[in-house]
């Protein structure tokens, strides 16, 4: 049992972490609360279960085929060690693109085994979460949907052995950008201590600006063929299909942002860093050697719930960049160099640039790269994107991720020792303040590159950072 502000939650103890699923942090936005900012939950009388996952945000399938979800969706869930607090806190933000993804494709427990509590949320995608029409719409709302749950932490966490003051919020792809977001939101200041941005798309700079999203709902209006006021009317899976349509004729990978409304985002996140914003936060920040090998593996099957192309760079910088990386790696395969130029464009350039900006504000700030393979270079997949999860989360045989090796099956000894080397680094990070390596400090650049003999280096692919310049 735990007694929270809202009543009394039953969850479930297994193997030393108790389990609280389903835990509502808001709300659910439904009916007239459809696009607008999150309303507190109701309170309940007795004791409410807390034994099962509540239902993802509405989100196209993953095999692309249908719709999956509800909108009432706005819950979170707390895995907390059995044993007496106050232990730190980690609060998850998935990723999927803005568009997809849930807390049900995490299994936190081992950090629960080693002493963390960990809160993981579901929050509002795409159009219902991201639609910019002033007047129909509250701007922002999933921002608004996320600081609701940290506010729910702040508030709750200690019912579950949780220190409010030892919080450190993460994310990976869209849940890490997010995270350098929320670093720079007035309304999230003060409401976690520490974060993680793992392969963060485009962290600092992808967002859009009123008169971007303006276009974007527009396109959005015109396949729905309504009016803005029509909108809070209309079928949720009618709305997802629109949005699908849109974001495959967008020309990048992440048509859906957060606004630069002056309100809840004043300022573009890498510009605030840069200007001292989260200079009181530690921050560990990196990715993975080859993020675009994903999607490009998707795209080549067929699979495009996302959208093509880069969300850094239009065609013709990015014909650039590879004609750069060509010079740079002759001996390298075609589309190994492009899917290099892309991971560089995207994912590592923007990270490196908002280690600076944290570096030179003042902030603490750590660096890494996961450069361990599931294929030898020319040969398949080598450390995709999302890889990173299934290593520091520790959680091997989740059948969330099993796609990544379905062409080869890793040596699981290999595997579990780079896992246990990642999953050990986050849980110091989380409740020491520390990873276990020097500090990112320019011009050094120390960062730790994750292997099968991880190695602390400074400046790693210095000649592919200054191309650039």
């Amino acid at each position: 049992m735990a007694e929270i502000g809202d009543g009394v939650l039953r969850g479930v103890e297994r193997d030393g972490v108790r389990r609280f699923l389903g835990v509502p942090y808001a709300a659910p936005p439904v009916g007239g609360l459809r696009f607008r900012a999150p309303r507190p939950p109701a309170s309940w009388t007795g004791v409410r279960d807390a034994g099962k996952l509540a239902a993802k945000a509405p989100q196209p399938e993953i095999s692309g085929h249908g719709y999956v979800g509800d909108e009432d969706c706005l819950y979170l869930n707390v895995y907390a060690p059995a044993t007496p607090g106050p232990h730190p806190v980690l609060v998850w933000i998935h990723g999927g693109g803005g568009v997809m993804g849930s807390p049900h494709q995490f299994n936190p427990e081992r950090f629960a085994e080693h002493g963390v509590v960990v809160v993981t949320l579901a929050y509002r995608l795409g159009v219902l979460g991201m639609l910019y029409l002033p007047g129909v719409a509250d701007d922002n709302v999933s921002v608004l949907d996320q600081v609701a749950a940290l506010r729910w932490v702040r508030g709750n966490v200690a019912a579950f052995g949780g220190d409010s003051a030892r919080v450190t919020l993460a994310g990976q792809s869209n849940g890490g950008r997010t995270v350098g977001t929320l670093l720079t939101v007035p309304a999230a200041k003060g409401l976690f201590a520490q974060a993680v941005v793992q392969s963060g798309t485009g962290v600092g700079s992808v967002v859009h600006t009123p008169e971007e999203a303006t276009r974007v709902a527009a396109a959005v209006l015109s396949e729905l063929d309504v009016a803005p006021d029509g909108l809070a009317d209309l079928p949720v899976k009618r709305i997802l299909e629109a949005q699908q349509r849109v974001a495959r004729a967008s020309g990048t990978l992440v048509t859906y942002r957060v606004v630069l409304d002056g309100d809840v985002l004043p300022q573009r996140p890498g510009d605030a860093v840069a200007a001292g914003v989260a200079a009181g936060i530690p921050l560990l920040i990196g990715t993975t050697a080859d993020e675009q090998d994903l999607f490009t593996m998707l795209q080549s099957g067929g699979a495009n719930l996302l959208g093509t192309g880069s969300t850094m760079l239009d065609t013709a910088a990015t014909e650039k960049a590879t004609a750069a990386y060509r010079e740079l790696l002759p001996d390298w395969p075609a589309q190994q160099v492009r899917d290099h130029a892309l991971t560089a464009g995207d994912w590592w350039l923007p990270a490196i640039r908002f280690a600076e900006a944290q570096h030179a504000a003042g902030g603490d700030v750590w660096m890494y790269r996961l450069d361990w393979r599931i294929n030898p270079r020319g040969r398949g997949m080598g450390a995709p994107h999302g890889l990173d999860l299934l290593l520091m989360f520790d959680d091997l045989d989740n059948p969330n991720w099993r796609f990544l090796f379905a062409a080869v099956k890793p040596d699981r000894a290999r595997l579990q020792a780079m896992a246990t080397e990642m999953h050990s680094a986050w849980v110091r990070f989380v409740t020491t303040g520390d990873p276990g390596w020097a500090p990112y400090d320019p011009p050094a650049r120390t960062t730790m590159l994750f292997d099968d003999v991880s190695t602390v280096v400074d400046d790693p692919a210095q000649p592919e950072r200054l191309l650039w310049r």
